[in-house]
């Protein structure tokens, strides 16, 4: 009995240490054929999300082919109807935003200034404005010629990435069965069953976590734009818009929304800064204390730790929009993760002090959405 205790032991370190190798091997390959892994993240995402509405429509009678055209046309629908009314007025605050530049700018130099003399630091460093954007334009009309190919080649290089991505994402919500059981008949008869249940936790897992995430970009998006309106701050649409967007990178893009803002009121009365940071501190403890609980309670919960990481690894490998893909992506690993290998493990013994299966903010978050639900239905 010890015997066989033991070789099951020891096989299961051989199957870690080969697991990590492949992790190696895989990170190797994905470094080496970057963009079409790129490519094919950004369609599975894409089809995750367009897939949940074309559900919808399929359990009602649609077929999958026709209610992805209409969910198609609705996104293309609803982003133009925004941008109809939202475009003219991000131009205006962006095109204010630019001549207010340069005084922005000194007034930044002035903010480092004043710092450097409380704590007696010397410098030569000057940033003069008009400066700064002689060099800008000098720059642009000296190189225009480059500027403008190498421009052009990134567009059209992006252009043909959208297209391809559109068009395999829109084939693979509209016919998603072969895919599927071409990908689960790689595995053992045995075993499929179980394959079949991973990929539907891991697809529920990325539906749950887009879902809480967009509905807190919405209200953060909006709770600062309504903040900075009241408090007088300029080009108020224009910041809320990017703090709703920026804070879809957690921990960093909370603290880099507040920056602007902040500067924007040191050009003005300075007093506003403190409002506009009362204002930062108060929708943060919304969102953290009201919006997380409820909006993603049913989502996927990563430790802090694993995100920072996650964007790290992503954001080197991928640049900008592997950032956009990290979270999704280590949601869905930490789902294979604990369907193929934490389970097994716990079966291997009894943990005698086991771990909080639930954290209590999400236990909170549960009742408030059961309550909330329940308020709705009566």
């Amino acid at each position: 009995m010890q015997g066989a205790n033991r070789t099951s032991q020891e096989r299961m370190v051989y199957v870690g240490i080969g697991l990590v190798f492949a992790i190696l091997l895989t990170g190797y390959l994905v470094y080496k054929v970057a963009v079409v892994v790129l490519v094919l993240l950004l369609t599975i995402l894409f089809s995750i999300i367009m897939s949940a509405p074309v559900d919808y429509l399929n359990r009602r009678g649609m077929g999958r082919g026709l209610g992805t055209l209409v969910v198609l046309g609705g996104f293309v629908l609803i982003f133009g109807i925004a941008g109809a009314a939202l475009v003219p007025t991000i131009e205006d605050q962006a095109s204010e935003f630019v001549d207010t530049f340069p005084a922005l700018l000194e007034n930044v130099q002035q903010i480092v200034v004043q710092l450097q003399s409380a704590v007696s630091l010397k410098t030569s460093v000057s940033l003069d404005p008009q400066n700064v954007l002689d060099k800008a334009r000098n720059f642009l009309s000296g190189g225009a010629l480059t500027t403008v190919a190498s421009v052009g080649a990134s567009v059209a290089t992006v252009l043909s990435f959208a297209v391809v991505i559109l068009i395999t994402t829109v084939y693979t919500v509209a016919r998603p069965v072969p895919l599927v059981n071409g990908f689960v008949s790689l595995f053992p008869a045995g075993q499929r069953q179980r394959v079949r249940e991973i990929l539907g936790e891991m697809y529920r897992t990325v539906q749950k976590w887009f879902l809480g995430q967009l509905a807190s970009m919405t209200i953060i998006g909006l709770l600062f734009t309504v903040a900075m309106f009241v408090i007088g701050i300029p080009f108020a649409l224009l910041l809320g818009i990017f703090s709703g967007l920026i804070s879809f990178v957690p921990y960093v893009g909370p603290m880099i929304s507040v920056i602007p803002p902040v500067l924007l009121a040191l050009t003005g009365n300075p007093i506003d800064a403190l409002w506009v940071i009362l204002a930062y501190l108060g929708i943060q403890a919304i969102e953290g204390n009201l919006v997380q609980p409820i909006v993603m309670s049913r989502a996927v919960s990563l430790h802090p730790v694993t995100l920072v990481f996650a964007l790290l690894t992503m954001g080197t490998l991928f640049g900008f929009v592997g950032v956009f893909l990290a979270i999704p992506l280590v949601a869905a690993l930490h789902v294979l993760l604990r369907e193929l290998w934490i389970e097994r493990m716990d079966q291997m013994g009894t943990d005698p002090n086991p771990p909080e299966r639930e954290p209590k903010a999400k236990q909170r978050g549960r009742r408030l959405w059961q309550g909330a639900r329940g308020l709705f239905r009566s």
